[in-house]
């Protein structure tokens, strides 16, 4: 194990001028997550520049207090497909949602016809990301969550709650979202978002 993070982390050396571009062309599959991990979260701060569109929920699970793997297989996969159907309320399918992240830390997020803009933060030893809306309108205000690469794609996820706000303020139906809300009471830590790809 020792000798492939040196190697990886030599690789890495090698490549850290290079593009987050042409990151991505060298870092595939797990071996992204690997780099990520060894620097800190470093390869998700040079790979988030670009466009990303969306594929599909996404999901986390960042608690040792899960009953059991089966148990918690069927709770992400319940969760995943009541969650798409929410998303779709508010335009956000594949292939009518994007978010773009720019290198002056701005972003902009495209829901079908609606386009949302603001600032981001990104903390690579966290993973921590930051979105503070500039859509005054909808009084959005700002949303925080974990961004991760993995491989070609990256998963942006949230707090249940904090989701659970956006989505409401975007105009997604209440009922549908209680009932994700009642899966996730009981896994402390579950995190969902959005599953990207570039």
């Amino acid at each position: 194990m020792r000798k492939i993070v040196a190697i990886i982390s030599v690789m890495l050396v090698g490549v850290v001028t290079l593009s987050a571009q042409s990151l991505g062309d060298i870092l595939k599959g797990a071996a992204s997550s690997l780099v990520d991990e060894v620097t800190g979260g470093k390869a998700t701060e040079l790979m988030l520049p670009g466009t990303w569109s969306y594929k599909s929920p996404a999901l986390r699970l960042v608690s040792d207090d899960i009953l059991s793997d089966v148990v918690a297989k069927a709770a992400v996969e319940s969760v995943e497909s009541k969650l798409e159907k929410v998303y779709s309320y508010v335009g956000i399918v594949s292939g009518a949602c994007s978010f773009t992240f720019n290198s002056d830390d701005t972003f902009s997020m495209v829901l079908g016809k609606r386009t949302l803009t603001g600032k981001y933060i990104y903390e690579a030893s966290t993973h921590k990301i930051t979105l503070e809306f500039a859509t005054s309108l909808l009084k959005l205000g700002s949303m925080t969550g974990n961004a991760y690469i993995d491989g070609q794609d990256m998963d942006i996820v949230f707090d249940c709650n904090k989701l659970y706000d956006f989505l409401t303020k975007l105009g997604s139906k209440v009922s549908a979202l209680g009932g994700i809300m009642k899966i996730t009471e009981n896994y402390d830590g579950m995190m969902l978002g959005f599953s990207l790809s570039k």
